[in-house]
């Protein structure tokens, strides 16, 4: 039978040791996996993939108006989104409500433009700094409570009791080493991709479409991308096969993906479409490799944000190249 932590008392004195999550990100960032903690205070609305929650929930959560909310997350954001926090917009958002059936069944317009979503890791990050919701401060005592718990390790007191000890360890080591194996194994046999993946998981970048509204919104979007397959950032498989049942020309399975130059730049995302079956997305590293792209596509002479057009420059063009017999 499962035990649970008896709750703090949220009105104790002498608890305001609470405060030191508020205050150090170091030990914010030591105890930001214990999202177990969350449920142990009060329930926890989740979205229907059970992974993300949207601002009202959060705001619901630790019973703050959403105003409260959007203020921290404007001081705090480069720490939320280290832990999961995204605003999604455009194509992004488009792909994230997908799987749900669109926007609707988010509770929003269809016309909506963008949403904040959070991991639990961000919602855990948000009690974290929340200093005037009671469930925070309550989610902060629990966190203590784990920080002060006793060590779980029993210390024997006679030679009998050493020598279990030490045969139960033996045990436990060997099962230890066996588990350990089998998951190294079945590492070899994923795909490097499917090991990028994981790695980015709480952060998995924005897609080609998102990153080129986001940094190269002068460049015509189908000249956005032949830059990418000319340049060979992206493999081009347009109309490289034949459907015979269909009858006409489709791209290739490869088409769209990494070349081995682009693999500094995209990893492929494995995702569940709305027909339960596999794919891969191919996504922008986060971090410095995103920024490494927009450096690469200025070098190109692509226009960007940061370096525009000078007045009267040409505009780029790109002229499609026939992939299979395409016209």
């Amino acid at each position: 039978m499962k035990t649970l932590i008896a709750a703090p008392d949220p009105d104790e004195p002498n608890d305001a040791a609470e405060l030191v999550f508020t205050e150090s990100r170091t030990m914010r960032a030591q105890t930001i996996g214990r999202v177990d903690v969350l449920e142990k205070v009060k329930a926890l609305a989740l979205l229907p993939d059970g992974a993300h929650a949207t601002t009202d929930m959060v705001a619901t959560y630790y019973e703050v108006p959403d105003s409260t909310l959007r203020s921290l997350i404007h001081a705090n954001r480069a720490e939320l989104e280290g832990n999961g926090y995204r605003s999604l917009t455009g194509a992004e958002l488009a792909e994230f409500a997908s799987p749900f059936g669109g926007l609707a069944n988010l509770g929003l317009s269809p016309k909506a433009r963008s949403l904040a979503v959070f991991s639990r890791r961000a919602i855990l990050n948000v009690g974290m700094l929340l200093t005037e919701s009671p469930v925070a401060r309550q989610v902060r005592m629990y966190l203590l409570e784990v920080e002060r718990a006793p060590s779980p390790f029993p210390i024997p007191t006679t030679f009998a009791g050493a020598l279990a000890l030490a045969a139960q360890q033996a045990a436990e080591l060997e099962e230890t080493r066996t588990e350990v194996a089998e998951l190294v194994a079945t590492n070899a046999r994923l795909s490097p991709q499917a090991r990028v993946a994981d790695q980015y998981e709480a952060n998995p970048g924005i897609t080609p479409t998102a990153f080129h509204k986001a940094w190269f919104p002068l460049v015509p979007e189908r000249d956005f991308f032949e830059h990418l397959y000319s340049e060979n950032y992206l493999i081009d498989q347009r109309n490289a096969r034949w459907d015979k049942e269909k009858k006409q020309r489709r791209d290739g399975p490869e088409h769209y993906t990494p070349t081995a130059k682009g693999k500094r730049y995209f990893y492929l995302e494995p995702k569940i479409d709305a027909k339960g079956i596999r794919r891969q997305q191919t996504r922008v590293l986060p971090g410095g490799a995103e920024h490494d792209l927009v450096a690469a596509l200025e070098r190109d002479g692509l226009p960007s944000r940061n370096q525009p057009p000078l007045p009267g420059a040409p505009v780029v063009r790109f002229v499609r190249r026939r992939i299979g017999g395409a016209r």
